[in-house]
């Protein structure tokens, strides 16, 4: 009984030790407060996609496009994190080719050399660790797809043909998860994860692949954030 008291105690004591330490830090950075924290921050991305459409019927990121827009960040001020940053709600607004190529046979099926064109307007909104515009952070959270345009062709004996699969739909909702890493005056590397929550396309199983079928996206973006000093 003795020692199980003196174990509770020794828990207690590094819980207290723990906690003390990091309201201590807390505080210090409250100190060097950063007034990027409570101004909203605008900025521009573009950049290049690699992309495939999970279910198809081939594998690996064989198609690239173009990935560009706007951002805005909107700081939520001094919420008191154990380390010199906040927290940021991001919103941005997007046009994404995204899509899938394969060359080769898909089983049970006459396709070869598919190529599937997706062309969306997007908007992702993210919460992030925000250090202000000109240090590095990340974020992750979902975005909002609309379908505007898309096309899907095969090559059969030489001859590139339209298929005639099911239709793709108009939304995709998918998961972001985004890095941002600082290069220069407000210059940041931004690369992008991004997969779609629910499947783009159902019942397609008779033309090929999986009844299923799910964006899969590696997006690597320049994204240039306009300093605020207001």
């Amino acid at each position: 009984m003795f020692d199980q008291l003196h174990k509770v105690k020794k828990i207690a004591l590094i819980s207290i030790l723990i906690f003390g330490f990091f309201f201590k830090n807390a505080n210090a950075q409250s100190s060097y407060y950063n007034n990027e924290y409570s101004v909203m921050t605008a900025g521009l991305i573009a950049g290049a996609t690699f992309m495939q459409v999970d279910g198809d019927g081939y594998k690996g990121y064989h198609k690239t496009g173009f990935t560009g827009g706007g951002i805005l960040y909107l700081p939520f001020g001094d919420v008191d994190l154990p380390f010199d940053a906040t927290v940021a709600l991001s919103m941005e607004v997007l046009y994404t080719q995204k899509g899938a190529r394969g060359k080769g046979p898909i089983l049970n099926t006459y396709f070869y050399d598919q190529n599937i064109q997706l062309h969306y307007g997007e908007v992702p909104i993210q919460i992030n660790i925000y250090r202000g515009a000109r240090k590095s952070g990340f974020g992750a959270g979902f975005s909002v797809g609309y379908l505007g345009l898309s096309e899907e062709t095969i090559k059969e004996q030489g001859q590139v043909e339209l298929k005639q699969g099911k239709p793709f739909r108009k939304f995709d909702f998918c998961f972001v998860l985004t890095g941002n890493l600082h290069v220069w005056n407000g210059f940041f590397l931004s690369p992008r994860f991004e997969y779609s929550l629910v499947s783009v396309r159902k019942n397609n199983s008779m033309f090929g692949g999986r009844n299923e079928q799910f964006n899969n996206v590696l997006a690597l973006r320049l994204m240039y954030l306009i300093r605020n000093k207001s």
